[in-house]
């Protein structure tokens, strides 16, 4: 019998750069990177500088690699655009509805106005008949409950 043969063989150069790349984007998505800011978004440039390669050996060596860091980046954007898209559903809906609420104000203070003034005139017309000297009051009756 042979010796087995050792299965894990040296990896390439270009291998371990893939693996680094592979591990410096996962880091980024999992807001845990090493070397960069973990606010900072996924993007070549930040992938590059977490794996200590340049954004030329992501493009031109790792397109594929490449690829995957815009679909995220992608995703990422794709995601804030429906946050602020469902937000502004909200908001919409919100003013929608408190704007019929200001137009049903209106037409209740509009109501209400126009009851004003004609107390305001009735109680003109009753205080000029009580003022005038012509005008003689009647004694109003007083009722009482009687006892049956």
């Amino acid at each position: 019998m042979s010796p087995p043969e050792d299965i894990h063989q040296p990896s390439t150069r270009g291998e371990l750069t893939a693996k680094s790349i592979r591990q410096a984007i996962v880091r980024i998505e999992r807001g845990r990177p090493k070397i960069v800011n973990s606010g900072r978004k996924l993007s070549i440039q930040s992938v590059a500088e977490e794996a200590g390669v340049s954004r030329a050996t992501i493009h031109n060596n790792h397109p594929g690699l490449a690829e995957r860091i815009r679909e995220a980046g992608n995703k990422a954007i794709r995601v804030q655009r429906d946050e602020k898209n469902t937000e502004l559903k909200e908001l919409r809906a919100k003013y929608s509805a408190l704007r019929q609420e200001h137009v049903h104000v209106r037409e209740l203070n509009h109501d209400m106005a126009s009851e004003m003034a004609t107390l305001v005139m009735e109680n003109q017309r009753l205080r000029a008949i009580v003022e005038n000297n012509k005008v003689v009051g009647f004694p109003s009756k007083k009722f009482t409950l009687s006892e049956n």
